[in-house]
């Protein structure tokens, strides 16, 4: 398909609950931080913890609520969502739908910079409450099999927890391709609350996770709201638009570098290209946290081009 007949579609198309794209992140963030949509955070938050069995919540406030009058493009926002749990624990959640091994520095460093700035100044060390990063992502991270993997700080030889202040979680949904569904029918309720989080994202009819997980009667209610809302469906088409073409130059730029032998290899191809696109980006003075987000650069390496 042409660029022009994409660009058309994406802008005529209506959009309905059936071909939402449910990992545009700004959806994603209407549906986690906007008033009122607490408990759909906190189901997907709980299910990701009970996945490996930790410890649940039985309330959170989100720190950075939605709001359509502002401009996501333009503002420095470290993450999609935040939130904190009543025991005052903070809980980062993002959605990345393209990168590389870069970006678990990307999220490293969002981490670290949520935990350190919860700490005011003059404050003593003992204040200070863990943070738990989630990042989803549509494309493979980490060279773990399973869909979720969580790292923490541990003692290498003997395996014991320094601390439970730091947990990063990652969701790589193109991992979540089960066999068959035996294999989800066997796991107990505590994962299959999980796999139906990952089955959302990757676009499930909303009728089957209803029966899975009564939270998504509530989804179902959001989700028709937010593809009824005009303002907003203005600049969730424009998200779709800036993907297309951003992810559309990647390609181009990838398939330039093979044609021309790089001998470094399509590894080091799209490396050249993700420098490539961000000093473009610069160069039309494009947010830092904008660029980082989409070549999968970190912004320390952006601020060197």
């Amino acid at each position: 398909m042409k660029d022009l007949d994409k660009l058309k579609q994406i802008l005529n198309e209506p959009v309905t609950i059936e071909n939402l794209n449910r990992i545009n992140d700004y959806f994603v963030r209407y549906l986690f931080s906007h008033t009122g949509n607490e408990n759909i955070a906190l189901n997907f938050i709980n299910a990701v913890f009970k996945d490996l069995n930790f410890e649940t919540f039985q309330k959170i406030e989100i720190l950075n609520p939605f709001n359509i009058a502002e401009n996501y493009d333009e503002k420095e926002s470290i993450v999609d969502i935040k939130a904190t749990t009543e025991s005052g624990i903070t809980v980062l959640i993002e959605i990345q739908s393209r990168g590389n091994e870069d970006f678990i520095k990307r999220a490293l460093y969002y981490w670290a910079y949520n935990y350190s700035s919860s700490l005011n100044r003059g404050s003593f060390y003992d204040e200070l409450k863990p943070t738990v990063s989630i990042n989803i992502t549509n494309f493979i991270l980490t060279d773990e099999d399973k869909v979720h993997s969580c790292y923490i700080l541990k003692e290498l030889n003997n395996n014991k927890i320094l601390t439970d202040h730091c947990q990063l979680h990652f969701v790589e949904l193109p991992k979540s391709n089960l066999k068959n569904i035996s294999e989800i029918e066997s796991l107990d309720n505590t994962h299959k609350e999980f796999i139906s989080w990952v089955k959302f994202f990757k676009g499930e009819d909303m009728s089957i996770l209803m029966k899975e997980n009564t939270i998504f009667e509530e989804v179902e209610r959001k989700c028709r709201t937010f593809v009824n809302d005009s303002p907003v469906m203005d600049k969730y088409k424009k998200r779709e638009v800036d993907t297309y073409f951003l992810n559309k130059s990647m390609e181009l730029d990838i398939r330039k570098a093979k044609e021309e032998g790089i001998k470094e290899g399509i590894k080091e191809g799209i490396k050249e290209n993700q420098i490539s696109m961000a000093k473009n980006m610069k160069k039309d003075k494009v947010d830092f946290n904008i660029i980082s987000k989409y070549t999968g650069l970190s912004i320390e390496e952006i601020k060197k081009l």
